[in-house]
C-alpha cells in the first residue's frame, strides 16, 4: 500500500492529507503542535479563502464556516476612483487558529495518523522519509532551506517589497455589500480589510497594512504593540485617516483598536519560488508544498489559496501514479508551476506601480458595475487575472468583453 508522509499542518499540508485520506491512500501527518496548542498561538496570518478554495473544502466535507465575503470595495487615495465588485462565489475569512485545528481534528476523526512534536529538522525529515513512498514538506525553515534551492529565474526579488502589519481590530463597521476593502495609497502602500471569524464573540476585522519600505506606513509595522497599546491604536487610526479615508469612514474612533496582543503579526518576507523536489537518498524524494514551494507577498491574497490549489495538484498526481521516482517529481514540478506561475506573476505585478492599461481597468470599473464585478471576481481565478492584466491588448479585450453596451458606447 502507498504511504505518504506530510510534514506540516498548514492549509496545504492538511488539505493534501484530507484529500489523500478521502481517496483511500495511507498518510501520516507530522505536526509540530497539537490542536489546542495551535489555538493558543499568535496570529499566523489574515488570509481570505476565495470561492475556489471553499469549493475544495466543501468537496472534502470540511466547510464548517459560512462564506460571507460577497464583494470587494476599492478606493485610491487622491483619485476620484472608488467602486465595488461582487464575487460569483463568496469568500471566507476564518482565523487559522480556528481553521487549522478543526481540519486536523477532522483528519484524526476519520482515522488519520498524526505524530505530534515532530521535528522538521533536515536529518529528521530524511530519517522519516525512509518510512514512506514519498514525503511532502510543507513546513520547517531548516528543511526548506536544506532541500529546496531558490529558483533564481522565477524569483526576481532579493529583498522584501513591503513591510507588513496584520491584526484583528474592533470598531470597524461592515461594508455594504458585505465584503472586503482595498485602499491604495500610490507610493505609500496598501490597506486590506476583511471581516473575520475569530475566537472573539464580537465581530472583528482583519486589517493588513502593506507598507512600502521607507514610507510613513512602515512605522506601524515597526512599533511594538505591547509597549503601548493605546499609542499603537492611535497611530493606526491616524495613518488610516490620512492614507485610507474610505476605510476611516467606517471606523468608530471610540471603540477602534487591536483586539489582543496575540492578534497581531508584523514583519516582512521576500517573495521566492523554490525548486519543488529533492532526492534525499538514492531513489527517495521529498516534495515541497505551500510556502515551502512558493512564498508570495500577500498583496494579492493568494498564499493560502495557492497552497490549497497545489495540494489538489499533488494529490491528483499521487493518485494517478504508481511510482514516486524522479520521473514523477519532474512531471509534478511542471504541473505545480502551471498552477503557480500566474499567481507569482500576478502577485509580483501588484508590488509595482500599475501600468496605464491596469489603470484603465480601474477607471472602467469605477464607471461600469459589470467591469467591476468581472475584475473583482478574478481574484479567485488568478490565471484569468494574469491573462487579463499581462498586456495592454489583453486588458483592452477584457474591457470590450466585460463592459455593458451603454458604458462601452460612452467610452
Amino acid at each position: 500500500m502507498t504511504s505518504i508522509g506530510i510534514v506540516g499542518t498548514g492549509i496545504s499540508g492538511l488539505n493534501l492529507a484530507l484529500t489523500l485520506q478521502q481517496a483511500g491512500i495511507d498518510t501520516t501527518v507530522y505536526a509540530e503542535k497539537t490542536p489546542d496548542e495551535m489555538r493558543a498561538g499568535r496570529l499566523p496570518n489574515s488570509v481570505v479563502r476565495f470561492g475556489s478554495t471553499v469549493a475544495r473544502e466543501r468537496a472534502l466535507g470540511v466547510d464548517h464556516w459560512d462564506a460571507t465575503i460577497e464583494a470587494m470595495h476599492v478606493s485610491i487615495l487622491d483619485a476620484p476612483i472608488a467602486f465595488h465588485g461582487r464575487v460569483a462565489e463568496p469568500a471566507s475569512g476564518v482565523d487559522f487558529r480556528i481553521y487549522l485545528p478543526r481540519l486536523l481534528e477532522d483528519y484524526l476523526a476519520r482515522g488519520g495518523d498524526v505524530v505530534y512534536g515532530a521535528s522538521a529538522a533536515p536529518e529528521d525529515v530524511v530519517a522519516r522519509s525512509a518510512q514512506h513512498d514519498l514525503t511532502i514538506v510543507a513546513a520547517g525553515r531548516e528543511s526548506i532551506g536544506a532541500f529546496f534551492d531558490r529558483d533564481e529565474q522565477r524569483s526576481p526579488h532579493a529583498a522584501p517589497r513591503r513591510i507588513l502589519c496584520s491584526a484583528f481590530y474592533r470598531g470597524v463597521a461592515p461594508t455594504e455589500p458585505r465584503g472586503g476593502s482595498m485602499s491604495l495609497a500610490p507610493g505609500i502602500g496598501e490597506f486590506f480589510t476583511f471581516p473575520f471569524i475569530s475566537r472573539h464573540e464580537e465581530p472583528v476585522s482583519a486589517i493588513l497594512v502593506e507598507a512600502i519600505p521607507g514610507g510613513p506606513l512602515e512605522q506601524l509595522a515597526r512599533m511594538p504593540y505591547a509597549d503601548d497599546p493605546r499609542a499603537f491604536d492611535a497611530l493606526a487610526l491616524d495613518l488610516i485617516a490620512t492614507y485610507a479615508p474610505a476605510l476611516h469612514a467606517r471606523i468608530d474612533p471610540a471603540t477602534f483598536g487591536v483586539t489582543d496582543a496575540r492578534d497581531m503579526l508584523q514583519g516582512a518576507l521576500t517573495p521566492v519560488v523554490r525548486r519543488p523536489y529533492c532526492e534525499v537518498a538514492p531513489g527517495r524524494f521529498v516534495v515541497a508544498l505551500g510556502d515551502a514551494y512558493v512564498t508570495n507577498d500577500p498583496i494579492a491574497g493568494q498564499g493560502a489559496n495557492l497552497g490549497s490549489a497545489c495540494a489538489a495538484v499533488v494529490a491528483d498526481a499521487i493518485c494517478q501514479d504508481v511510482a514516486y521516482d524522479e520521473w514523477f517529481c519532474r512531471s509534478l514540478a511542471r504541473r505545480l508551476w502551471t498552477a503557480a506561475e500566474p499567481v507569482v506573476n500576478f502577485s509580483n505585478a501588484l508590488l509595482a506601480p500599475p501600468p496605464p492599461h491596469v489603470e484603465a481597468i480601474f477607471g472602467a470599473a469605477w464607471q461600469d458595475h459589470a467591469v467591476a464585478d468581472a475584475f473583482v471576481d478574478m481574484f479567485a481565478h488568478p490565471a484569468e487575472m494574469w491573462r487579463t492584466i499581462a498586456t495592454p491588448e489583453r486588458a483592452a479585450a477584457f474591457l470590450a468583453a466585460a463592459s455593458t453596451p451603454a458604458a462601452a458606447m460612452a467610452a
